[in-house]
């Protein structure tokens, strides 16, 4: 099954689409195919794909439709040694692309194609998260790339709101600084793996499953994606200028030396505040903390 999303980089899903489907009548592979008309029709094509015996599952959009299509695969809660009941693909269209780009994915469509037809798949690990939603009630999600709570939140709730004709490290870095100006830092209680491990104030708590986010931002240098574990990024209590200054560095991973960014890992992150601390998973904002973050792994069989 082929789902597409029509809006994935201002078009080019469709194109993909369309060039991924020559390649396979060429190789004579039967196939599906939907184009995605709102949110939430990924993760239920996905599902409706396996129940009817599709062999495989091939996003053809952005980190956004591919965490819709893991939910949609994957059963709604997180019991034993699960592991995924398809095969999941990634033809990148998106903005950012930061699971594809921690994942090593080939950005170019033919070459990507040329992959889903070898078959050859690849373990990898999922984080799961249990939240409250902005209605209040607890809610719980899958999540492939990273998940971030406070400033990287609040500036993904802009950058989702906002335009899609600029790339994702243009919109990324746009709405960080709109958001820069009335944000402030909040109170963070950080427990990892059942034991207290921080409190203080902080601008973001990201807890990575992969090295890359806000599109093209290597946040966690140490991440692995089956190493069986999170990598736990705090971005402290930065003031506006010192954030400002550090942006740069994000984007190869040197802001780990900054004596206010502490790397921890773990496989069981609990994050509370006393504040209203927006969630945001593989760039897709969910609601608040309290939120209980548990690694899955070898969850997810990508096709490589």
């Amino acid at each position: 099954m082929l789902i597409c999303n029509p809006v994935s980089g201002t078009g080019r899903g469709v194109e993909r689409l369309a060039t991924c489907r020559r390649l396979l009548d060429r190789a004579g592979i039967r196939y599906a195919s939907t184009i995605t008309r709102g949110r939430g029709d990924a993760a239920r094509t996905a599902r409706s794909a396996v129940t009817s015996g599709c062999s495989a599952v091939v996003v053809i959009g952005g980190d956004g439709t591919f965490f819709e299509a893991v939910n949609g695969i994957m059963p709604a809660e997180p019991h034993g040694d699960i592991v995924a009941p398809v095969p999941l693909g990634l033809i990148q269209a998106g903005r950012g692309s930061d699971f594809g780009r921690s994942a090593g994915l080939p950005t170019d469509v033919e070459t990507a194609c040329g992959r889903l037809l070898s078959g050859r798949t690849e373990t990898l690990d999922l984080g799961h998260v249990i939240y409250r939603s902005f209605d209040g009630r607890p809610q719980s999600r899958y999540f492939a790339n990273a998940a971030g709570l406070g400033f990287d939140a609040e500036v993904a709730q802009r950058a989702n709101s906002g335009p899609r004709i600029m790339g994702g490290t243009v919109t990324y870095l746009g709405s960080l600084l709109a958001t820069l100006g009335t944000y402030r830092n909040k109170r963070v209680r950080l427990h990892i793996d059942g034991a207290p491990h921080w409190r203080d104030r902080a601008n973001s708590v990201v807890i990575a499953n992969g090295q890359f986010f806000g599109g093209g931002m290597k946040i966690a240098p140490e991440a692995r994606l089956s190493d069986g574990k999170f990598s736990v990024v705090i971005l402290g209590n930065l003031g506006k200028l010192d954030l400002i200054r550090n942006v740069p560095k994000v984007y190869d991973g040197s802001h780990a030396s900054h004596p206010k960014v502490r790397m921890l890992s773990g496989k069981q992150i609990e994050v509370t505040s006393p504040n209203r601390l927006l969630l945001q998973a593989d760039g897709e904002v969910l609601g608040t903390a309290p939120a209980n973050f548990t690694v899955v792994p070898g969850a997810l069989r990508l096709i490589t």
